[in-house]
């Protein structure tokens, strides 16, 4: 049986997550929405207005009647702090955003250092904490495999071998999440989409670096054994890695993508395809489907959606993250 403690933490896990919205609700809403009894939703209220977590404020609903306490997120009680490494067109980049309790963007701010190792991320984050001391958790993305929350086979050779996560928990004393870009943009795409109870699969074809994918299975990123799964610049399309990256400009890169995707659907059978990259375009995509639809049944093909962006779906899959991970205090 689950501890009392645990319960607790499960409860109020449900209760925020309901208040992500930003939308106000009475405790008989949140009870009804949750499930929990009215008793115990008001229990776990008062704890966290106690603690500055939620705010409570009287209201006349309707204009009639008695008012009533209505409860939201307190946007100041705590910040996310979110971190983006990447290699883009040759350049080392490093974003760092800091969000509210509901998702809300409150800073943003790139750089582009000559070297992006450990010491660098530390920098950028002590800085970022400085402005931020109310800062709660972090969530850092790596275009990298983030085994065990060690760095491998990073497109940041700098970063190769380095354990981050470890390092930054230590340094900042705060929880660090760690995992791969695609991961977060795949999950944000599925949470903020509307894609609930769908198998999503986002390709990601960058120049200069190999391919990624990432799969989000019910509402569950698929990461494999060790947080290998949807690597694609590790099939085997009879050459190097490197004459890989090499063939990964266009128009050359179009029958690497496009026997991944059947590989990708032939596996995974998702409900939609999502294509990303600076080697891609919109107009790639029906010359894609029509090389698939020679060897997959035409009842089988995922819909194709092309995003010619991802930062907000980067953004929100790193929030969701925090917000689904977070460990209360108490």
């Amino acid at each position: 049986m689950e501890d009392t403690a645990g319960i607790k933490r499960a409860n109020k896990a449900r209760i925020r997550k309901l208040l992500v919205s930003g939308q106000g609700c009475t405790k008989q809403q949140i009870a009804r929405l949750t499930g929990l009894s009215v008793a115990s939703c008001n229990t776990y209220l008062n704890e966290m207005e106690a603690a500055g977590e939620v705010l409570g404020e009287k209201r006349r609903l309707h204009d009639v009647g008695r008012s009533a306490a209505v409860y939201r997120l307190n946007e100041e009680f705590e910040s996310i702090l979110c971190v983006a490494l990447a290699l883009l067109g040759g350049r080392r980049v490093v974003r760092t955003e800091v969000l509210s309790p509901t998702g809300a963007l409150r800073h943003r701010e790139e750089r582009f250092p000559p070297r992006l190792d450990a010491a660098a991320v530390e920098k950028e984050i002590g800085a970022a904490l400085a402005r931020f001391p109310n800062t709660g958790r972090i969530v850092v993305g790596t275009p990298s495999v983030a085994e065990n929350g060690v760095v491998r086979h990073s497109d940041l050779p700098e970063l190769e071998g380095a354990p981050l996560r470890a390092m930054l928990e230590e340094r900042f004393r705060l929880p660090v999440f760690l995992a791969n870009d695609m991961h977060y943009k795949a999950y944000g795409y599925y949470r903020q989409a509307g894609a609930a109870g769908e198998i999503v699969t986002l390709m990601n074809y960058p120049a200069g670096v190999l391919p990624g994918t990432a799969t989000v299975y019910r509402g569950t990123v698929l990461t494999g054994r060790n947080l290998f799964a949807g690597m694609v610049g590790f099939l085997d399309y009879g050459m190097t890695p490197a004459q890989q990256i090499e063939r990964l400009r266009r128009p050359t890169a179009r029958p690497l993508v496009e026997q991944a995707a059947v590989a990708l659907i032939s596996i995974l059978n998702p409900h939609r395809l999502l294509f990303t990259g600076d080697l891609l375009e919109e107009s790639d995509l029906e010359p894609i489907r029509a090389a698939c639809l020679r060897c997959i049944p035409k009842e089988y093909m995922p819909d194709f959606v092309f995003l010619p962006d991802t930062e907000m779906y980067y953004r929100m899959g790193m929030y969701w993250t925090a917000v689904d991970r977070k460990e209360p205090t108490e």
